[in-house]
């Protein structure tokens, strides 16, 4: 790939970085548009329908987040929650974040020894809040492109991984392929997954059709006022579970009754406002059971699948293949 166009000198890796261009392929001849420092890497027409809407309401929530580059802290966010759950070994080599969204997890991958991290988001709110977020992280990259056409060749990446992004897909499947396709060989593809709550209480379950009803309500409400709702609601869902949740950690008599609450993981009163925007304002919401989520990843041709339940399903699998190991 070669650049072209107005940037600025870092001093930091005396490299330019450019801002305003063209970024064009060498070996297909194919250019992209770079702007405000982010290469817009989109592929032909996009196979998921309702791809735009969802990116407009994400990208209001990511735009709402606070810049700049993290403290490493691996137990901070959400890849910690998939390594921990499925015992992943810390990923090597070229990863690709398939959804990065504010770029949190992205910085963190960044600043890992052996890692060069490519985070791609459909969303304009996502792309500007993770390059703020990582672009004094040289091996952190921000990629304008749709999941469901990546633009990347195939066998490109050793690892990859997506939370909380593939089941509000029009066509999960399609992005789930993708992120198979160009992975390389022996690679592992991890992901998190709504779940369907049939392994739950029957209390858990009216609840969801309670929530999926009141959806067809939210997700037609404009974004800012989506988000300011929720902002009234967080400290009020806070009170009713994630205290209750918090004292069942503390007493074991309570656990078994407060174990299964919903948005039991807040940290504080305003800790939800995210959570619930993200609940009630996608377009599209699959959920997956147990058996649904496996079966989702052996139909992308993946192997060694592992299911691993997390407030959800974190689900793992290899791409058949010989691995080649590779280090930065």
């Amino acid at each position: 790939l070669s650049e072209s166009g107005t940037g600025a000198v870092s001093s930091k890796e005396e490299a330019v970085e450019v801002m305003e261009g063209t970024l064009a392929c060498a070996c297909c001849s194919a250019t992209y548009r770079v702007s405000d420092g982010v290469p817009r890497m989109f592929v032909g027409p996009s196979p998921d329908p309702t791809g735009q809407r969802t990116a407009s309401s994400f990208g209001y929530l990511w735009s709402q987040s606070i810049p700049g580059v993290e403290a490493y802290d691996p137990t901070s966010y959400h890849y910690q929650k998939m390594e921990s759950s499925l015992s992943l070994a810390a990923p090597r080599g070229l990863v690709l974040d398939a959804g990065c969204g504010d770029g949190i997890d992205l910085a963190n991958q960044a600043q890992r020894d052996g890692v060069e991290t490519i985070g791609v988001d459909l969303s304009e709110g996502g792309c500007r809040t993770s390059y703020e977020r990582t672009r004094d992280l040289p091996l952190a990259h921000v990629v304008q492109a749709d999941l469901c056409r990546l633009p990347f060749a195939d066998g490109t990446f050793d690892f990859a991984y997506s939370y909380g992004v593939l089941h509000h897909l029009g066509a999960p499947e399609r992005g789930l392929s993708e992120m198979t396709r160009v992975a390389k060989p022996g690679a592992s593809i991890v992901a998190y997954l709504y779940e369907d709550f049939s392994e739950r209480n029957a209390l858990l379950r009216w609840s969801l059709v309670i929530a999926n009803t009141a959806r067809a309500v939210t997700t037609r409400l404009p974004h800012w006022l989506l988000y300011n709702l929720c902002r009234v609601a967080s400290p009020l869902v806070f009170t009713l579970f994630t205290l209750p949740a918090i004292l069942g950690r503390r007493f074991k008599r309570l656990a078994t009754l407060t174990d299964n609450l919903p948005f039991r993981h807040g940290t504080g009163p305003f800790s939800l406002i995210g959570d619930l925007y993200d609940r009630f304002s996608a377009p599209v919401e699959y959920r997956y059971s147990r058996e649904g989520s496996a079966a989702f990843f052996c139909a992308a041709g993946l192997e060694q699948v592992t299911v691993a339940p997390e407030r959800g399903w974190m689900v793992t699998g290899i791409k058949p293949g010989e691995r080649l190991e590779k280090t930065i």
